[in-house]
């Protein structure tokens, strides 16, 4: 199937086929500026600029319209602060609801695509929104469910904890990238490296060390206080003790571990995982670590590429409540192949059982380079069947004493729905927090790692290193020298 975009008045490409993945992965789409031809499925979307803006779209079958939606400024109430933002809105809005009637679906999240939703509530705070002019935006403007918007709201009562402008702006926290996995999983599409020779690892925690220690140069330098850790990857546990005692070493000239608030490792796969390994963790004062089922579904783990069983996962969580580590997350996937309700089920109520301090619950996306995305013939929203998923984790979370402290989402996601990490109480882990919400300036060391550095109010400059080993090693001086442009006299 194809859809015939017609535009007069704007030029909204990316907007409106965000618009159409909302509801359609699979429909092939053309925008264009010329008159209307009348074949085919077409939407005509029009955005005028009078007294008061307004926007229509309507969606037709040949020269037939089948759905028609408009809206005007006077209802909006957020976007007024910006006119550019406002004509956006409109003209999504009318999109958004032609599409809705087209496909007889109502999204859980209405017209909003981006990744970060709470911070619309944040943005309200700051201009002086009451809790139920908030509300009104989210229903009315974004089109939120209401069983969202509580969400919305049960989040923000933790994040509110660490949101303190004077604070946020003096803090940063320090990502380490490590780009290696002892397999590649279908679904993922980060960069990593596949059995990679240990002649190149230790080339590249060379590099990785020379970085670390000159970003954090280049942090001391501005007056930051260091606020979190946090290794990820790839799979960080990968490597040796020696290699991770390398890491920490470099850190370890700058700061006293002990008193970093927050050290997270990603210790993901049970088959990188041994008693000493864990004991080197602790011995770095790591004091989060995440041990990632995905699924307690055998069979699934295999048909996924990880090449461990769920008892593994039982093992090595064990061995590290053991050893002492007061918070450990554990990550599952809704939506992985072949899986229903009933495996959903099953994984977390063995999860919740174990008793992690975090539980994260990502719904599955079909990521551009994942094998997953290359071997689907289609793509499945999968909307009931994704949202009978993330009801059975709300109720055993529930059950056992979890909330829900942060969320995002991400495009292409089955149910046009979310991630979201589950907490016990006082458990949360802040650099989730500070980096979703972009409250404080994040600097990113390693291969692909993203730094975001404060400049202004509410502005970030982001900064994405190299993504090949090869590019990383030679260029990593510009990447410093960039770091050190942004942080300059930027930082507020």
């Amino acid at each position: 199937m194809m859809i015939k975009f017609y535009f007069l008045g704007h030029d909204y490409e990316y907007e409106a086929r965000n618009a159409l993945r909302v509801f359609d992965l699979n429909t092939d789409f053309e925008i264009t500026y010329s008159s209307f031809e009348g074949r085919g499925l077409s939407i005509v979307s029009c955005l005028e600029d009078g007294e008061v803006i307004s926007a229509k779209a309507q969606l037709y079958k040949d020269n037939e319209i089948l759905y028609e939606s408009c809206f005007n400024a006077n209802g909006i109430v957020l976007e007024k602060y910006g006119i550019k933002k406002l004509k956006k809105t409109l003209v999504i809005k009318t999109i958004h609801n032609v599409l809705k009637s087209y496909y007889n679906v109502y999204p859980d999240y209405g017209i909003l695509t981006g990744v970060r939703v709470a911070k619309i509530l944040l943005t309200a705070k700051k201009h002086s929104k009451s809790n139920e002019e908030i509300d009104d935006i989210l229903r009315n403007t974004y089109e939120v469910k209401e069983e969202k918007i509580k969400l919305l709201w049960d989040i923000l009562k933790i994040e509110e904890k660490y949101i303190d402008e004077y604070s946020n702006n003096k803090n940063y926290n320090l990502y380490i990238g490590i780009p290696f996995c002892p397999s590649k999983c279908s679904y993922c599409s980060f960069t990593s490296y596949v059995n990679c020779p240990q002649k190149k690892i230790n080339s590249y925690l060379d590099t990785l060390a020379y970085e670390i220690e000159k970003t954090i140069e280049l942090a001391k330098k501005r007056k930051l206080c260091l606020h979190t850790i946090y290794l990820g990857g790839g799979t960080p546990s990968v490597l040796s003790n020696e290699q991770i005692d390398k890491i920490f070493s470099t850190i370890k000239k700058h700061y006293e571990l002990f008193r970093i608030k927050e050290i997270t490792f990603e210790a993901g796969r049970p088959d990188t995982l041994d008693k000493e390994k864990l004991s080197c963790l602790k011995n770095n004062f790591v004091n989060r670590i995440s041990i990632n089922p995905q699924t307690m579904n055998d069979d699934t783990l295999l048909s996924v590429g990880r090449k461990h069983l769920s008892c593994d996962i039982v093992e090595k969580y064990l061995i590290a409540k053991e050893i002492g580590f007061k918070t450990i997350n554990m990550d599952i996937i809704l939506g992985l192949p072949g899986e229903d309700e009933s495996d959903v089920r099953n994984t977390i109520e063995i999860i919740a059982g174990l008793n992690p301090e975090n539980i994260t619950v990502h719904s599955l996306a079909y990521k551009k380079h994942s094998e997953l995305t290359r071997e689907s013939a289609k793509f499945c929203k999968d909307y009931e069947l994704i949202k009978k998923m993330h009801y059975v984790i709300k109720e055993v979370c529930e059950d056992k004493g979890y909330k829900p402290y942060y969320m995002y989402r991400q495009k292409n996601i089955k149910g046009n729905s979310e991630n979201i990490g589950y907490t016990k109480k006082g458990r949360e882990c802040i650099y989730n927090m500070v980096m979703i919400e972009e409250l404080e300036t994040i600097l990113g060391c390693g291969l692909g790692a993203t730094s975001k550095i404060i400049t202004g109010e509410n502005k970030h400059e982001p900064l994405r290193n190299f993504k090949s080993l090869e590019e990383y090693s030679k260029r990593i001086d510009e990447i410093i020298n960039k770091k050190q442009t942004l942080l300059g006299d930027n930082i507020i």
